[in-house]
């Protein structure tokens, strides 16, 4: 209607005020009816107010989520699933309006989209090609590949995420660091090559076996509804950048980037800290259970944490904070009618790894937005801000000054 013209960007805010879905302050209603307030601007301020859900406005991103883990444990400290609903009325006899208007609500909010929702991990799945690509012997730590854009070995050529540029020469924790596409597009062609003959499948198998050896090929562990993982299986070249048909959670991800922060032990992850008998009042501590161990040369994990620590000492919103991030970043097409997702797994202190931080901002356009969302978190662990300067009640804006689709 708004497209032909049936009906006005003015009507509309009408409409909220006349339903009492909006309650803008007196004066500023008395503006908009005045003209002085232009409808943009009224919606505007809803918006950044969090007067109006995204659902309410079929726009995305409506969805997002967090997992935190103890790396030297492997369990979860924080899983955060947005969009959420009160568990308070849904206790001890459920509110039934409440209840169908969550059910009724078009972003889903009685997901976890923490442990169900999938989407494609973008380049957070490069540590993972490169893994592969050390341990079957196919690069090493001082080889260099050259990214020249266009990778045309294979048809349809892909190219690097910087093209019409190019990387030049790079090693592999280049290669991590610019996140360049063309390196590990390299990385899985080689992955499938058995004497000068490029196999597709065995590419993908390979990827496959370092991919469980993260535990990326079950569910992450936690004890709650989680979605299975799928590794891809079409196109070793491009699943080498965490595309073809791969798809995990974020606890998923947040077990693999745990298992690199602590360089090697890959566990089963726990929401549970003890078990109590209510009769006996006996106590019983829960652990994560070590699922698998990767037995790596510490200077090929060394090559991996490198790069992820200089990806983040690239992004200059990290510069001011007060402890050191190694992460990695990633952007994920899914579909071109709509924005790419945010991803960003990460720990800390870099020296020392006690935490990881895992974000993924489903259709959330660019991984600089996730990063930058785990970079509050960082905040909000180490104390280094106020809670109150951290959650302020707006939507705020995001530093869009340095803003990449790697």
């Amino acid at each position: 209607m708004i497209n032909t013209e049936e009906l006005t960007g003015r009507q509309i805010c009408m409409l909220l005020l006349e339903q009492n879905i909006v309650e803008p302050s007196a004066e500023e209603v008395a503006q908009f009816m005045a003209g002085s307030i232009t409808p943009y601007t009224f919606m505007r301020n809803r918006i950044e107010n969090l007067e109006i859900t995204p659902a309410q406005l079929a726009l995305d991103p409506y969805s997002g989520s967090i997992v935190v883990t103890e790396v030297n444990s492997g369990e979860v400290l924080a899983l955060s699933s947005y969009p959420s609903y009160d568990n308070n009325k849904m206790a001890n006899g459920v509110d039934a309006a409440y209840f169908a208007e969550l059910r009724n609500d078009l972003s889903y909010p009685l997901i976890n989209y923490a442990t169900q929702q999938r989407t494609a991990p973008g380049s957070t799945f490069k540590p993972v090609s490169a893994t592969a690509g050390l341990l079957e012997g196919v690069i090493t730590t001082s080889d260099t590949i050259t990214c020249t854009g266009e990778f045309d070995k294979v048809t349809p050529s892909p190219r690097c995420h910087i093209y019409p540029g190019a990387h030049g020469s790079l090693n592999v924790t280049g290669g991590i660091q610019r996140s360049c596409n063309w390196f590990f597009y390299e990385v899985g062609y080689r992955l499938g090559t058995v004497g000068d003959i490029y196999n597709d499948n065995v590419g993908l198998n390979k990827l496959a076996k370092y991919a469980d050896m993260y535990g990326l090929s079950e569910p992450s562990g936690v004890e709650i509804e989680e979605y299975a993982p799928e590794i891809s299986d079409l196109d070793a070249v491009r699943s080498a950048i965490g595309h073809g048909t791969n798809n995990y959670t974020t606890a998923g991800l947040a077990r693999y980037v745990t298992t690199i922060a602590n360089s090697g032990t890959c566990y089963n992850l726990t929401l549970v800290d003890k078990i109590e008998n209510h009769n006996s009042g006996a106590v019983t501590i829960h652990e994560a259970e070590v699922r698998n161990q990767i037995d790596m040369d510490p200077a090929y994990w060394n090559a991996i944490h490198t790069g992820m620590r200089r990806v983040v000492e690239g992004k200059q919103y990290f510069a001011d904070l007060d402890v050191d991030v190694a992460g990695k970043t990633g952007t994920a097409q899914e579909n071109r009618n709509r924005p790419n997702h945010a991803l960003f797994i990460s720990y800390a202190p870099y020296e020392a790894p006690e935490i990881s931080v895992t974000v993924r901002v489903a259709n959330g356009y660019s991984s600089d937005y996730a990063a930058q969302i785990a970079k509050d978190v960082y905040e909000y662990y180490y104390g280094l801000k106020e809670e109150s300067e951290i959650i302020t009640g707006t939507a705020g804006t995001l530093d869009g000054g340095a803003i990449s689709a790697d």
